[in-house]
């Protein structure tokens, strides 16, 4: 399977908004700012991006539309699935301590994938933001972070046509060699996929 999509370059942050062609005053961080500066409501968002980063991405996979999965990283396909305790939209200040990821099959929406329902990945990533208020669970922070590694074979052998997954069952798949940091999310990653730097 080949897989030829170019993502949308990475924009400027001083590119600015122009009015024939003459700047307005207003630009693309200020834009940045207003509509996304509401990080604790971006875990998906936010994990893609550390993820990506871990593997020394500039860019994810799916920045230029819809695709089956998030990261394409040598020749294999990455998804991600990110969840938290804290989000700052709930007002009663609650958390909720049962968390699950979404692992549902997908119908193939473009010819390079297949219609047929199935999980279009070779690995799961997930991310918890372990945080229970705003400050514990500040997502700048890789301490608020655990990173679970899974590959998609196992889910597929294990769960069949579920589709979630508690972060129960997550930790109980990652056992044998846990959570992963930030720091070494990329060897555990090459480790599931059974892929090296050479």
């Amino acid at each position: 399977m080949t897989f030829n999509r170019t993502p949308v370059p990475l924009q400027d942050p001083e590119r600015p908004f122009t009015d024939g062609g003459k700047p307005i005053g207003l630009t693309a961080l200020d834009y940045w700012r207003f509509q996304f500066s509401n990080f604790w409501d971006a875990q998906e968002e936010i994990a893609e991006f550390l993820v990506a980063k871990a593997l020394g991405l500039s860019l994810p996979y799916n920045k230029n539309g819809w695709t089956p999965f998030d990261i394409l990283y040598k020749n294999k396909r990455v998804e991600i699935k990110a969840t938290s305790y804290f989000h700052s939209w709930r007002g009663d200040g609650k958390v909720s301590k049962h968390r699950e990821f979404s692992i549902a099959k997908a119908h193939g929406q473009h010819d390079e994938y297949t219609k047929v329902a199935e999980r279009k990945n070779d690995v799961y990533v997930f991310c918890l933001n372990t945080g229970e208020s705003f400050l514990d669970s500040d997502p700048f922070e890789m301490r608020n972070w655990e990173f679970y590694v899974v590959s998609t074979s196992v889910i597929n052998a294990l769960f069949g046509n579920r589709e979630k997954l508690s972060l129960e069952h997550v930790r109980e798949l990652t056992k044998d060699y846990g959570r992963a940091s930030f720091t070494d999310l990329k060897d555990t990653i090459e480790t599931v996929l059974q892929v090296n730097d050479n």
